[in-house]
Formats: structure tokens, sequence, C-alpha cells
């Protein structure tokens, strides 16, 4: 199977493309939250995150509407994977009530949702350095977490997502920019424990975000290449499933011929299975079809 280059997506004002993901679960905490919902916009990099209990679909969509919408605006597009929670028919008529477009991953490749994975790992580590050993407060420390990741510039656009959000930088304690005047400490225990906590967070923030997704796509692009599928093509879709009384070891993750319907992008495709079914599917998952043979 034929690796694809990857897609860069475009969006060209604040909020007109977003992603969402959700985080978890994790240790409950002491005000019951186990998950964290994630918003990111595609133009600034500005993230947005809240702890939830659960992630049902009403649950999700009410945060996004609190939490997001209320404050920035609907966006044009949203983005996510095809969890359930996304693609339920409550989520669903939201979305279409509010006018918003969904668009989704293709299935058996996340990295389409790559803006949102990354910030979910930088997440993950910047959590990991504040939270306490029974690890029930991590909820207390996601707006410290979220401000260090808004106030830093980011390797793809070169300006700080509060800069390109808001028309300004975010105004943060001297010590964080130019380090702490020589012999002075905070005075109580609480106020040196705070600066302790954002001078840390906001370095590691820094290291996470001193690579660029492009830097990412010029090492991955040179080593693969372009699948040349069009319209009319009859291609092996990768497609591993578990049958009832079958061995999956046994069993072809392979479904075939299927033919090419359309090119939704360069690298997204929907094909018409052998069975008449349509479906959307990224490039990494097709092979080109040929009658002696699975793969070319």
């Amino acid at each position: 199977m034929q690796e694809s280059t990857l897609a860069g997506i475009q969006s060209g004002a604040p909020f007109e493309r977003v992603a969402i993901d959700v985080v978890g679960p994790l240790p409950k905490s002491d005000k019951g939250n186990r998950f964290i919902v994630v918003v990111m916009d595609y133009f600034t990099k500005w993230p947005e995150a809240y702890p939830v209990v659960d992630q049902k679909a009403e649950t999700v969509a009410e945060g996004l509407v609190t939490h997001v919408i209320s404050r920035f605006g609907i966006p044009q597009e949203l983005h996510s994977d095809q969890g359930t929670n996304f693609e339920s028919c409550v989520f669903q008529e939201v979305v279409k009530l509010l006018g918003i477009r969904k668009t989704r991953t293709t299935p058996l490749h996340p990295q389409s949702n790559g803006l949102v994975e990354r910030f979910n790992r930088t997440l993950w580590n910047l959590l990991a350095k504040m939270v306490s050993d029974h690890q029930r407060d991590w909820d207390q420390h996601l707006p410290i977490a979220l401000m260090a990741y808004r106030a830093t510039n980011h390797a793809s656009t070169g300006f700080s997502p509060a800069m390109l959000m808001l028309g300004r930088e975010l105004t943060l304690p001297v010590t964080l920019l130019y380090g702490r005047v020589p012999h002075q400490d905070a005075v109580t225990d609480y106020a040196k424990m705070l600066l302790d906590r954002l001078e840390s967070v906001h370095q590691e923030t820094r290291d996470r975000l001193g690579k660029t997704a492009d830097n990412v796509r010029k090492r991955y692009n040179p080593r693969v290449g372009m699948p040349l599928f069009k319209e009319g093509d009859q291609v092996w879709y990768y497609w591993p499933r578990r049958k009832v009384g079958h061995c999956p070891k046994l069993q072809s993750p392979w479904v075939g011929p299927c033919t090419v319907r359309k090119s939704i992008t360069d690298v997204v495709f929907r094909i018409l299975l052998p069975s008449g079914r349509k479906c959307v599917v990224h490039a990494d998952r097709l092979a080109e079809y040929r009658k002696n043979g699975r793969e070319k």
C-alpha cells in the first residue's frame, strides 16, 4: 500500500474553520470531570479546551455552544474524527441548526485531524508538569496551560495565537518574558508556587512549538509518491473487518475491485464498493487494482 503526500488545509480568517476532538478518559477530578473537549482554530491556532463529565453528544454540543460559539461566533466549518459523539443525530442536528458545514476524517486516517492531535500531545505534557500526585486537579490547571499556548509564537505562523486572534499579545508577568529579577523572590508560598508553575509551563510550551507542520511535511513528502487515481479507476480498498466464524489473521483486509467515483481533494476520494455502497476514503487506504495481483 503506497502512502500519499500530506495535503495542507487552507483557512483565510479566524474561526473560519475549526477542529474539535475529545481527550480522555482522564482520572476523575474533584469536580467530577473525566474528559477534555478541545477546539482549535486553523487560522490563528487559538485553542479552547473545556472539561466535561462525559463525552456524550449532548455534553459536547452544549459545551461547544457555551464555551466557544458564544464567545467567537459560529464557524463556517467544523472538522472532527469519526467518533460516535460527533456522528450522532444530536450533534448533526446542532451543527445543521447553526448552519455549520461538518467535515470529518477519512476511515483509518486520523492524521487528517493533525492540528488538534498535535495540540493534544502538547496539552498532555503541560498538564503532566502541573498536576498533583493524586491527579484529581488536572481540570484546575487547564486555564494556565491554555494561556501559555496562546501566548507563545507558533512555528507555522510566526505569531502567537493571541496576536492573530485578539490583535495584541497577552499581558504576562515580566518574569516570563525576561526572567526573574536577581534576589527578588515571591512573598507568599502561593505566589512562589504560581510563578514556578507559570515559568515551567511557558518554557515547555515554547519547546513543544519549536517544530512546525511544514517541516513535518517536508520530511514526509519526499518518502512517498502522489497516488494518481482518477474517476473511473479500479482500486483495492484497505478495510480490515472482523467476520463471525473467520480467523482475523487469515482474513484479507482488502476489498475490491472498487471504483473511484470522484476526487474530492488530491488525497481524498469517493469510491464505490462492490456491494454498491459509497464511501469517502484517504488515498493511503487505496491501491491500484490488478486482476492478477492485489497491489501495484
